[in-house]
């Protein structure tokens, strides 16, 4: 009887600690926590998400980034226009002129169309079909909101593209 109390009474312990330890609990999307930090360049609100918006010809996309420090280093930058290069049939890239921080490089088991990534530190990638990866050093950014079109928007070759903060 007195092994089950005990059993009991850790247990009680554990989910008691559990239940108060600290955790992120932070905003929900599109609630703004104000920085104390002084402006640079485009700032963002601390949102958990960045609207920003790309232009590739007569096409406008919505896309989502994650805040974090990447990104904030690359809007940043905004608005920039781009000579995006095309890479086996599967992505348009641009090698940035200044590399981005990046903490955790992955290795996504899949990379899907409308995702936004940084690899190796510099260059920008927009893919825009899906596909199996087996490459490692890619920071994901985000996504474009709704990819359906972008293969036929950014065709083939090299094209332009504009990224902007979202208005």
């Amino acid at each position: 009887m007195r092994t089950i109390l005990y059993l009991l009474f850790g247990l009680t312990i554990i989910f008691a600690q559990a239940a108060c330890s600290p955790t992120n609990h932070g905003p929900s999307s599109g609630t703004t926590v104000e920085s104390d930090e002084a402006p640079k360049g485009n700032t963002v609100k601390e949102n958990k998400v960045i609207p920003i918006r790309i232009i590739v010809g007569g096409s406008t996309f919505t896309a989502t980034l994650n805040n974090n420090e990447t990104t904030q280093a690359l809007v940043a930058q905004f608005p920039m226009t781009l000579q995006m290069n095309e890479l086996n049939g599967l992505e348009k890239y641009n090698d940035l002129s200044e590399a981005l921080p990046s903490a955790s490089p992955e290795r996504p088991a899949t990379i899907h169309a409308g995702d936004i990534m940084c690899w190796s530190g510099n260059t920008l990638v927009l893919f825009y079909h899906t596909f199996s990866n087996s490459y490692d050093g890619y920071v994901p950014l985000g996504s474009v909101d709704d990819p359906a079109n972008l293969a036929a928007a950014l065709g083939s070759g090299s094209v332009q593209v504009t990224w902007s903060l979202a208005e």
